[in-house]
């Protein structure tokens, strides 16, 4: 991806998506302030995920799903308090998910399954209570699944399994009355 793309300071959509585009996210794309809309997905994309993405403020869409980006998700990701969709999923992302996500607050679907991340899953991940799709499964995490999660009454779909979670299910998903989706098994 060539860097000039820094310079397209009045584009609202970037969609680059379902090519064969290689090397890294090049750190400029912060200059694109207007943005709402940034889709690399379906690529061939390495290195890491830019924590400058952080400041495009007005990104409602991130997808950056189907690609080969390394590393730790930055927690500056959670600064993008206007994403409604943010899908990383099918990446060699390692690393904890970041605790900052619980400032989506207008997050719809969360993607971040088929990776390699560990730790546990946030409790903060209960604040998205407009989240309908939580989909964290085939990493590697471990621990309990977190009871604030049956706070998200919107959550159709939750996807766990393939992990190493351990404890009880808790009794707060039996609140979760839109849930037409779940998914714990191993």
């Amino acid at each position: 991806l060539p860097s000039l793309l820094g310079q397209l300071t009045a584009l609202g959509t970037l969609a680059l998506a379902g090519n064969v585009l290689n090397g890294t996210i090049p750190v400029n794309l912060d200059l694109l302030t207007a943005l709402t809309s940034l889709f690399l997905f379906d690529n061939a994309l390495t290195g890491p995920i830019a924590s400058s993405l952080g400041q495009l403020t007005e990104l409602q869409t991130l997808g950056l799903e189907n690609n080969s980006l390394r590393g730790n998700i930055p927690d500056d990701l959670g600064l993008l308090t206007a994403l409604t969709w943010l899908n990383l999923r099918t990446n060699e992302l390692t690393g904890t998910i970041p605790s900052s996500f619980g400032q989506l607050t207008a997050l719809r679907s969360l993607s971040l399954n088929d990776n390699a991340l560990r730790g546990t899953i946030p409790d903060d991940l209960g604040l998205l209570t407009e989240l309908t799709f939580l989909g964290l499964f085939e990493n590697a995490l471990t621990g309990a699944i977190p009871s604030p999660l049956g706070q998200l009454m919107a959550l159709d779909t939750l996807a766990l399994y393939n992990n190493t979670l351990t404890g009880a299910i808790p009794d707060d998903l039996g609140l979760l009355s839109a849930l037409s989706w779940l998914g714990l098994y191993d």
